[in-house]
C-alpha cells in the first residue's frame, strides 16, 4: 500500500502489455527519461542475415551528452527468459545494420519534422539546425537498451546476463490506483536521467549593482536567430513579472517593440526588426533582459565583450 496525506493507494499489476502497460510508460517517458527526450515507436531492426524484431520505441536524450535509447516494455506475468533472449538479442544484432540504422534515422527525422514545436525543442536543445546529420552521427553509435517492466525479476536478469550487452538500464514502473477512485494513479520508479542543463539556452539570474532593476542573461540559440525570436524560460517568468498573452514594452537599440510572451515562452511580435539590425548575432552570443517597469516595461540589449 501507498499512503499520501491520508489517501490510500493499492499497488495494481496490468495484465495487458500493449493496452494496458504501454499507454502508461508513454504517458511518462520524459519524467524516466528527462524533458529534453523524444519518444518514437518502434521500427523493424533486422541484422545482415534478414533475422528481425520490432521494440516498443526509441528514445532520443538531448543534452552535454546526447544518447539513444532502444525501448522495451514488459511485464513480469510473461515468459521473460525466452522473450527477452531471443526478441531483444535480435534488436542488438539489427542495429549494426546500416540499412536499419538508415531506416531508424530517417523514421526520428520524420517524427521530428511532422512537428513545429518539437523540431523547435530539437534545434534548441542541440544548438543546430542541421537536424538529419545530428541524428546520422547519433544513431551510428552504439544505443542503451532500456527495459521498463512493472516488477523486477530474478528471470529478467538472468536473461540481461546472457546477452552479453551493454549499457542496459532497468526501469521498475509500478503503479498505484486511489482507493475508491480507479482512474487515479500514482507512478513509483526512478528516472533515468540526471538534470542537465541543454547545450544551448543557459540562463542565469543576477543582480547589476550600477543598476536599480534586476535582469537576466540569455544564451542566444541558433533556431531564435532563424525564426527572429525570444525565448524565456519558464522559471523566468514569474522573476521578470511576465505571465503569457501580457502586453509590454521591449526598448531596444532600433526603439520601442511592442510585444508579449505566447505560450511557448517566446517573445515573437516585432523582434524581426531587431535581428534585421544585428546580422552579427550568432548563437552562444549573450544578451541581456531587464526590467525596467514591472509588467510594463523591460530593456533587451546585446552584452558587449
Amino acid at each position: 500500500m501507498l499512503l499520501i496525506d491520508g489517501v490510500r493507494y493499492e499497488l495494481w499489476t496490468p495484465q495487458k502489455e500493449v493496452e494496458e502497460f504501454h499507454p502508461l510508460v508513454k504517458v511518462h517517458y520524459r519524467e524516466i527519461f528527462g524533458k529534453n527526450s523524444i519518444f518514437i515507436d518502434g521500427n523493424r531492426l533486422e541484422s545482415e542475415a534478414g533475422k528481425g524484431s520490432v521494440p516498443d520505441g526509441f528514445v532520443v536524450t538531448l543534452g552535454k551528452v546526447s544518447q539513444w535509447h532502444i525501448v522495451e516494455m514488459e511485464l513480469s506475468i510473461h515468459q521473460l527468459y525466452d522473450h527477452i533472449v531471443n526478441q531483444v538479442g535480435r534488436f542488438i544484432n539489427g542495429v549494426k545494420n546500416t540499412a536499419t540504422q538508415k531506416k531508424i534515422i530517417e523514421a526520428i527525422y520524420n517524427h521530428i519534422q511532422g512537428n513545429k514545436q518539437r523540431k523547435a525543442e530539437f534545434e534548441e536543445a542541440t544548438g543546430s539546425g542541421e537536424i538529419y546529420k545530428f541524428l546520422s552521427d547519433l544513431i551510428t553509435k552504439p544505443p542503451v537498451l532500456v527495459i521498463i517492466i512493472e516488477k523486477r525479476t530474478p528471470e529478467l536478469d538472468e536473461a540481461l546476463d546472457l546477452l552479453k550487452y551493454s549499457p542496459i538500464e532497468i526501469v521498475e514502473f509500478q503503479t498505484f490506483i486511489r482507493e475508491g477512485a480507479e482512474t487515479v494513479h500514482a507512478h513509483l520508479f526512478k528516472p533515468l536521467y540526471k538534470e542537465i542543463a541543454p547545450v544551448r539556452n543557459e540562463l542565469t539570474v543576477t543582480k547589476n549593482e550600477d543598476m536599480d532593476s534586476s535582469f537576466i542573461f540569455i544564451t542566444v540559440a541558433n533556431f531564435w536567430i532563424r525564426y527572429k525570436r525570444l525565448r524565456i524560460a519558464s522559471e523566468h517568468l514569474a522573476y521578470l513579472s511576465l505571465s503569457h498573452d501580457m502586453s509590454f514594452e521591449l526598448e531596444t537599440d532600433v526603439g520601442i517593440i511592442k510585444t508579449k510572451i505566447d505560450k511557448w515562452n517566446e517573445i515573437c511580435v516585432g523582434m524581426g526588426k531587431w535581428y534585421k539590425a544585428h546580422p552579427e548575432l550568432k548563437a552562444g552570443d549573450t544578451v541581456t533582459f531587464q526590467i525596467l517597469e514591472p509588467m510594463k516595461k523591460y530593456r533587451l540589449e546585446i552584452l558587449k565583450e
